[in-house]
């Protein structure tokens, strides 16, 4: 918006003016200045304007509205404002800000709570959310509160610094070339989901105690690149969960304190699907990979997988794995040697399925694991096998140290 076109509408002294009628009197390109107090909503905006607060002095309340701020055109900004006390209306999309057919908006510095939906993109392209603190009305159950910020087929926006707190997802619906980028998001449901994206990068993102950290469903052309990804909920919390799709670029991430850093859910009938996992730092979970149905189409090398209770586990019986790539990873259950000097173990590091691991294709036989009767089969089978194991997965090369610059830089958090 040109700066020549900003016409400053001062209204410090107009409190008893509705502010619609401020913004539908506004020429286009003005600006807005809002002074510190208590404006109510609904607001409607159908024309390129900026609508400027103090921050958090600066409330526009919804008092019960189903969106407090409807954004129909382009070229909007709206910043340093607190807008609060939304409806409850899921079917209706109820939100802090909803934006429909409209490019270039920008949404700033804005402390959004008490809302179902947060912030919502319509068939909205090339718009920013930046540097906002979003929350959901107070809900025990994550299910119940609305997104934090959702997309549905809006291209090519930027999210990025953001902090989410108690609401419920980052989503992303038949969305394309879109980056999430550094933001913080806790204690909600899902940090992330996708469905049936393409072209989404999702990078240097801080995803603490939610009930699964990031999730790609039938999406193509994914990077996850260097995020934080700790500490999931429940019994059955995953941090990294991607089923189906195509490309997927998994590189230089921390993943810790889950129920299963990965989960993969692949089909043998897949195609076009590549995961690349690189560079990881896998730590301190249940299981560092579970597969759904077979091990297919996995390049895992060069991360570091240590302190699991399991490396692998494959939950469907009498299915083969193949066109895999797995080499050069960090196994601190590798107990092979390195006479040569160059770092790589002598012998392949694999997987192996005992009678001990009936738990794999048995969930209520996890309840067994690691009791005295399952490591006396574990030990006799080891010592003298009456049946021959299941080769899960081998790393052909795996390394004997732990590898250098992998994961996200916890001391940067």
């Amino acid at each position: 918006m040109k700066a020549a076109l900003a016409i400053s509408l001062s209204i410090a002294l107009c409190f008893a003016q509705n502010i619609q009628e401020i913004i539908d009197s506004a020429e286009p390109g003005s600006m807005i200045e809002l002074p510190a107090g208590s404006f109510t909503g609904p607001i409607v905006i159908k024309k390129p304007i900026v609508l400027k607060g103090t921050g958090a002095k600066t409330v526009i309340d919804g008092n019960g509205s189903s969106k407090i701020i409807t954004i129909l055109s382009s070229d909007v900004i709206i910043k340093d404002l607190t807008i609060r006390n939304g409806g409850k209306q899921r079917y209706s999309l109820d939100s802090a800000i909803f934006i429909g057919n409209a490019s270039r908006v920008r949404i700033e510095r804005c402390k959004i709570e008490d809302t179902l939906f947060g912030i919502i993109l319509s068939l909205s392209d090339s718009c920013a959310i930046l540097e906002n603190n979003i929350s959901s009305y107070e809900e025990k159950v994550a299910d119940n509160r609305g997104d934090a910020i959702r997309l549905w087929r809006s291209d090519g926006n930027i999210i990025e610094g953001n902090r989410i707190e108690k609401s419920r997802d980052i989503s992303l619906m038949r969305s394309d070339h879109n980056i999430i980028d550094s933001n913080i998001m806790k204690d909600s449901r899902y940090g992330i989901y996708l469905e049936n994206c393409k072209d989404v990068n999702i990078e240097n993102n801080e995803i603490v105690s939610n009930y699964v950290g990031i999730i790609s469903a039938m999406s193509a052309d994914v990077e996850i690149e260097n995020n934080l990804i700790l500490k999931t909920h429940l019994s059955t919390g995953v941090g990294v969960v991607i089923r189906g799709g195509g490309v997927h670029m998994v590189r230089k991430n921390t993943i810790m304190r889950h129920a299963q850093a990965f989960y993969i859910d692949s089909s043998p009938a897949e195609r076009g699907t590549k995961r690349y996992i690189e560079y990881n730092r896998i730590s301190l979970n249940n299981e560092a990979f579970h597969f759904h149905a077979i091990i297919k189409n996995n390049t895992i090398r060069y991360n570091n997988i240590f302190d699991n209770l399991s490396d692998a586990v494959k939950n469907i019986r009498h299915t083969k794995s193949y066109d895999n790539n797995i080499s050069f990873n960090y196994w601190d259950r590798y107990e092979g040697f390195d006479m040569d000097g160059d770092g790589v173990g002598d012998t392949p590091y694999s997987v192996l399925v005992y009678a001990d691991k009936l738990w794999h294709y048995d969930h209520h036989m996890k309840f067994f694991y690691a009791t005295p009767v399952l490591s006396l089969i574990d030990f006799i089978e080891r010592l003298a096998p009456f049946s021959e194991p299941l080769l899960l997965m081998q790393d052909e090369k795996p390394k004997i140290a732990p590898i250098k610059n992998t994961g996200a830089l916890l001391e940067s958090r």
